[in-house]
């Protein structure tokens, strides 16, 4: 944790529950509306027709390493990939 965080956690401490859920609100909002003004900002750079190195330069993307790492895991782990495969497979003999 950084000294500033801490710092910033120190000075919350006095708050109520109530005051520290609105400055969480405060903040989410605030970080919502710099999201969408970057997207705004990237929009118009892509509309106006400036290429992609200019592009890269205002933001550079993630560079994915490992594939794992931006997978998703929302198979259900009762289910068998057979019994989605054979299931597959009948449906589509139902259908033809």
């Amino acid at each position: 944790m950084t000294p500033q965080l801490t710092a910033a956690i120190a000075a919350i401490q006095p708050l109520s529950p109530p005051e520290r859920q609105q400055l969480l609100q405060i903040l989410i909002q605030s970080d919502a509306a710099n999201s969408q003004t970057d997207l705004k900002n990237l929009s118009n750079h892509f509309v106006q027709g400036i290429s992609l190195t200019q592009l890269l330069a205002v933001k550079t993307p993630p560079t994915v390493d490992n594939l794992k790492n931006i997978s998703a895991n929302c198979w259900p782990p009762e289910d068998s990939i057979e019994d989605f495969l054979a299931f597959l497979q009948q449906q589509r003999q139902t259908v033809s």
